[in-house]
């Protein structure tokens, strides 16, 4: 009996032990697909990241205009700090918001997605693996932006850098989240893009990214709650800024809201997501166009 259990747990280990193997090929041959992606076309990528840190000049004169402004209120005592910590913030998670549709429509442009389900590894663990690149460039360039900014005059508090750390993570799982959901509609429309938009748009009016949500009208400021930018971008300043402003949310409160979003968003977009591609597996729409 104990020869039996010790060969089970043997070949457990076997399973567990090729799917890791299978799954840390697949990540890197994605890394590597998108890695090739971005070099290919120079310039491209290079206008692609300077059109990053054009908001922050902007912001820049425009925090110049808005010194001793009646309104500085609404965006506590320093304008430029404000603005940018949302314009890294909000381009941090918007990249984990696109990443993963914008590979997985590649993969079913080129025909590759078919064979990518046929590999030894989870359909659900698709999403990270194919969205790593542009995470870690999004992260990449926030950290961009926060030096620039920094150069430029803006000021933060790094004794609230841990806390700030964690709200990003979590908030680029909670974007992440709502990426996953939109891709089970490209699966089956091919296109997923204008819901994307619609709701980007929607998150940089919505969030306070820019400029304060107490500036908004009653009535669409009650939207900006059901968006994990606002509780990612208002925490987050409240870290590594004195005086954030009249609108905040706690901490906690952010973490927990953040942690909904990835649980519940997250969790149920997973499982339509597979059922997605059962679906479309079955019926012979994942080639292409």
């Amino acid at each position: 009996m104990k020869r039996a259990n010790s060969s089970g747990d043997v070949a457990l280990i076997d399973r567990v032990r090729t799917r890791l193997r299978s799954s840390g090929s697949m990540v890197a041959g994605f890394w590597r697909i998108d890695y090739i992606d971005e070099i290919s076309y120079p310039a491209s990528f290079l206008m692609g990241e300077l059109a990053t840190f054009v908001p922050v000049v902007t912001s820049y004169f425009i925090g110049e205009l808005t010194q001793g402004a009646e309104t500085s209120d609404f965006f506590g005592s320093d304008y430029f700090t404000f603005a940018v910590l949302g314009l890294a913030i909000a381009g941090t998670m918007q990249s984990a918001l696109f990443g993963f549709g914008y590979a997985l429509q590649r993969a079913q442009e080129r025909g590759t997605l078919e064979t990518l389900l046929v590999e030894p590894v989870p359909w659900t663990s698709l999403p990270m693996a194919m969205n790593l690149w542009r995470v870690v460039l999004g992260v990449v360039n926030g950290a961009l932006v926060m030096i620039m900014g920094w150069m430029l005059g803006a000021r933060y508090d790094l004794g609230g850098f841990p806390a700030f750390l964690l709200v990003i993570a979590v908030g680029i799982l909670a974007s992440q989240a709502i990426g996953i959901l939109s891709a089970s509609y490209l699966v089956l429309a091919k296109k997923s893009q204008p819901v994307i938009r619609l709701y980007t748009l929607a998150a940089t009016i919505l969030a306070g990214s820019v400029f304060s949500v107490d500036q908004l009208p009653p009535w669409l400021r009650l939207f900006s709650w059901f968006i994990p930018q606002t509780y990612a971008v208002t925490a987050a300043r409240a870290q590594l800024m004195s005086d954030a402003g009249t609108f905040s949310i706690p901490l906690d409160v952010a973490l927990w809201a953040l942690t909904g979003f990835v649980v519940i968003v997250g969790g149920g977009g997973l499982l339509l997501f597979k059922r997605t591609l059962e679906y479309a597996r079955k019926m012979g729409m994942l080639s292409g166009y």
